[in-house]
């Protein structure tokens, strides 16, 4: 294998940037080309700046687009057919779907592909034919790919038990990894004598659980009226599931923070995270950011989520779509400070001992290793 060029693709910037940047270091101080392929946006271009490239591609986010995604499968029909990448790893469905059809269209059995399930979204949740063309689409992509890595058990089993990947080539690495060193635990034993402070952070998709959190806001505030229930993320103005940041403005209960550049300081303030996400998470990294500053999460019991917490031991887990029991998990941790610090210190073990971001890219590296990648 003579190419020392990697290409990287996935929906936008910030998915490489938030939890990737560090594998990307890692092939640019050993001498490789690394490719972006991704959105041209502030994230992707900040990357750039390290020594990576930018071939910029839209990718639709959520619902059907024919026409996108035809231009995008033809702009990565180019982008390979310039680079020649030796390795190519994708991340997200679009990426997975078209991107191995393209590489081994233009590169034959030259190429190494590793594609990342990083959660399917509303891919089942759109109706029969939605996911009948997603079943296609991931059985098409994952066959041509070397390797396929999946972010939790339940995406894992799903795609064996369809036959979308054999077992050979499947391997599970949970989640994308927290850099522990920025998150860090925060002592919040002063917080029992303060108001309390109830953080999510996603975006304004109506899965990701945003109507339940105003409805959680609204009820305990009526017994804590001082209570603040914090809101950050960003709109998707084009996704079929996606809600104003007027609409969400407009809820007296909660206060939108828009999108942050730092999540940090908004997690050091907050008493309890509440994850009511029924979007099919990977492994929702928000959660494990928030565990590692010994923040526990009260969440729905959800593919992905339920790896993030541990039920009873770093927060509570309640069935899906239950706000009666997601209330009451919440109202008790803001009433037992004592318990909802401990669940935060085992929170931040957890993530110490299972979610280490070197410890991913090691695994990362150790895949593309043994795919003859000399890395």
């Amino acid at each position: 294998m003579t190419s020392r060029c990697v290409a990287f693709v996935a929906n936008r910037g910030y998915a490489l940037t938030s939890s990737r940047s560090g594998l990307i270091r890692r092939f640019l101080d050993a001498g490789w080309d690394v490719i972006l392929v991704t959105a041209d946006d502030a994230e992707s271009r900040s990357l750039c700046a390290s020594g990576a490239r930018l071939e910029p591609v839209i990718f639709r986010r959520g619902g059907l687009a024919p026409v996108s995604d035809l231009r995008a499968f033809r702009r990565l029909l180019a982008i390979y057919c310039r680079w020649q990448p030796a390795l190519i790893q994708h991340f997200h469905a679009r990426p997975v779907i078209f991107g191995n059809v393209a590489a081994r269209r233009v590169l034959g059995d030259s190429v190494r592909i590793v594609n990342t399930i990083t959660g399917l979204g509303r891919t089942f949740a759109g109706g029969r034919l939605a996911a009948r063309l997603a079943g296609w689409g991931y059985a098409a992509g994952m066959r041509r790919a070397d390797a396929g890595i999946f972010q939790n058990r339940d995406d894992y089993r799903l795609f064996l038990e369809r036959g979308w990947i054999s077992d050979g080539r499947a391997w599970l690495i949970a989640g994308s990894g927290v850099d522990l060193e920025r998150f860090v635990p925060v002592d919040r034993s002063h917080r029992s004598d303060t108001a309390p402070v109830v953080v999510m952070l996603a975006r304004l998709l109506r899965q990701k659980g945003i109507l339940e959190f105003a409805t959680v806001a609204a009820r305990i505030r009526e017994r804590w009226p001082d209570a603040h229930f914090l809101l950050a993320g960003e709109e998707e103005p084009a996704h079929p599931d996606g809600l104003t940041a007027e609409w969400v403005k407009a809820q007296e209960h909660i206060e939108y923070l828009g999108r942050l550049a730092d999540v940090r300081p908004v997690l050091a303030e907050a008493d309890v995270f509440l994850f009511p996400s029924r979007y099919r998470e990977g492994l929702p990294r928000v959660v494990l950011e928030a565990a590692a500053t010994g923040l526990p999460a009260v969440a729905f019991d959800a593919p992905g989520v339920r790896e993030a917490v541990l039920d009873g031991e770093t927060g509570c887990l309640v069935s899906e779509g239950d706000v009666d029991a997601l209330t009451g998990r919440v109202t008790a941790l803001l009433e037992d400070g004592v318990r909802r610090r401990a669940m935060g210190r085992a929170a931040r073990r957890m993530v110490e001992e299972s979610f280490d971001v070197h410890a991913i890219e090691d695994q990362y590296l150790s895949i593309y290793r043994d795919l003859g990648i000399p890395i």
